[in-house]
């Protein structure tokens, strides 16, 4: 995990040539990519899966439970305009959402949030209005530029990419999405993908990139996210659905101090309201933060909104709680410390999981994140 004394990353001279001399001036496409395999599997080119793909739709989505007439139904900010589903209370409550809403009254506004995924239903009524300009999407899937949520026969992510996004305007309403699909509904897709589509988000003057996504280890994926953070832009990574005492691949690398990674990056485990650890949430001695990720209502394609779960659904909560800081006017001399002071700002979750952590120490991270102290510290 992050710890309080910070220190300053190195890169080398190679990794330091990499960033910024070569610009990506278009969008470099792979046609190579399988259906998911078992994560870090043995075929040529390495596949990824999405962090909420441990099973079929139910394990992430346990259904749709209504058309979208019934839009958004409760508010968590000042004016009172709605952002979020009554579903949410519970979950916002925990880590002070409307306390850190009032304290950025700008709510995000234009602060650009990649989020490279499955996509997103790019006409649903959520997202009207809080998108990015269409000629900055790209689709690494079907190599061209409409990146929109695509369903097929046994797609069991399809609507992943929309859920997450949702999710990053319930916390920042006033935030932009930067849509970038290199998942298919199956959440089949390769890591060369992956880093193309980081590299596009940089390109796209993203400040925040989502990723809800693991794999096998890959060292062009930790090159793309090392060049993203040597530009200045966080990352929020999901921590895997497998019930393991480990975070999955690239998240587990946030907590490298000696990376631009290590200090630009955060990864999330999922909690439930009671900051109960969900029993599928990874976690281990590389888990940095927990965030609400268990029975959250988010819009889904086609008019739809859906519960879900995951850890998927834990780092955009992360990805709109930076986006709010960012979008307020802080000092200068806290360039490049948001991820460290999210941490240093938590809510310690061990009281809640004595039975996880019995016999253990360091599996938790430093605890939920608490978006009201974490905006207290920014903007002191």
């Amino acid at each position: 995990m992050k710890h309080t004394h910070y220190l300053l990353p190195i890169l080398t001279g190679a990794l330091l040539a990499s960033c910024g001399t070569t610009p990506v001036t278009t969008p470099q496409a792979y046609s190579a990519g399988s259906s998911l395999q078992a994560q870090g599997g043995t075929t040529e080119e390495p596949t990824m899966k999405s962090a909420a793909a441990s099973g079929r739709i139910g394990a992430w989505a346990k259904g749709r439970i209504g058309a979208w007439a019934k839009g958004l139904d409760s508010s968590t900010v000042a004016s009172g305009v709605p952002n979020t589903f009554s579903e949410n209370a519970a979950a916002w409550k925990l880590i002070k959402l409307p306390e850190a809403q009032a304290m950025a009254p700008n709510l995000g506004r234009g602060v650009v949030v990649a989020v490279i995924d499955t996509g997103l239903d790019v006409s649903h009524p959520v997202f009207a209005g809080h998108l990015t300009a269409p000629e900055s999407w790209y689709d690494f899937v079907g190599q061209d530029t409409d990146p929109s949520d695509v369903s097929s026969s046994g797609g069991d992510l399809y609507g992943h990419g929309t859920a997450v996004a949702s999710l990053v305007l319930q916390v920042a309403p006033e935030a932009r999405i930067l849509p970038i699909r290199v998942l298919n509904a199956t959440g089949g897709g390769t890591v060369k993908n992956l880093a193309a589509g980081v590299d596009w988000a940089v390109k796209q003057g993203a400040q925040v990139i989502n990723l809800s996504v693991a794999s096998g280890v890959d060292g062009e994926l930790s090159l793309a996210l090392e060049r993203a953070a040597a530009q200045g832009i966080y990352i929020t990574l999901a921590a895997g659905n497998e019930g393991f005492q480990q975070v999955a691949y690239p998240a587990r690398n946030t907590t490298k101090e000696d990376s631009m990674l290590g200090r630009y990056g955060v990864n999330a485990g999922a909690v439930s309201p009671d900051m109960a650890l969900a029993d599928w949430s990874n976690y281990g001695n590389t888990l940095e933060l927990a965030a609400p990720g268990v029975d959250l209502a988010t819009a889904v394609p086609n008019g739809e909104y859906a519960v879900v779960n995951g850890t998927s659904f834990a780092a955009p909560v992360l990805s709109g709680t930076l986006a709010l800081a960012l979008g307020e006017s802080y000092s200068p001399t806290l360039k490049g410390q948001l991820a460290l002071m999210m941490n240093t700002t938590a809510t310690d979750i061990t009281p809640a999981n004595r039975g996880l952590t019995r016999g253990k120490s360091n599996i938790l991270g430093n605890g939920v994140v608490n978006a009201w102290l974490f905006m207290k510290k920014v903007l002191r």
